[in-house]
């Protein structure tokens, strides 16, 4: 298992993933897992983006670790041989509901994120609609 030695999380900064599984992960084991060395921008929160909104926030507990074997307890049943990354959470907590305005040309409601986005833990904090983040 590595960690990353250039993690220096921007205080400011909320990474938001999409994902029930993700969300219900966080507030079950308090941590986040994804694909195997994911790309972030080292981020001192994380948020949860499912079911057209976001309403779960937790603080991240240091830099993600990538290269593990172990899916946690989610009892998910990864292939032989997978690894994982796996972001450690504290103080996992419901937040809002922020709610998804986005919106296709047509007046369709689509995906706010279907990977990740990133804002600010004020803009988080205090928004009522993705539009505001």
């Amino acid at each position: 298992m590595s960690h990353r030695d250039d993690w220096r999380p921007d205080d400011s900064q909320v990474l938001i993933v999409a994902g029930r599984e993700a969300r219900n992960q966080a507030l079950n084991e308090a941590i986040y897992e994804c694909q195997n060395r994911r790309g972030f921008r080292p981020s001192r929160w994380i948020a949860f983006y499912c079911d057209g909104r976001i309403d779960t926030m937790a603080e991240i507990d240091g830099p993600p670790e990538d290269d593990v074997a172990s899916p946690g307890t989610s009892g998910k049943a990864w292939t032989c041989g997978d690894l994982r990354t796996v972001v450690r959470l504290k103080s996992v907590t419901s937040i809002g509901p922020i709610e998804n305005d986005k919106r296709d040309r047509l007046g369709r409601a689509t995906a706010w994120t279907q990977r990740q986005g990133y804002t600010t833990i004020d803009k988080l904090l205090s928004a009522n609609q993705t539009s505001g983040l």
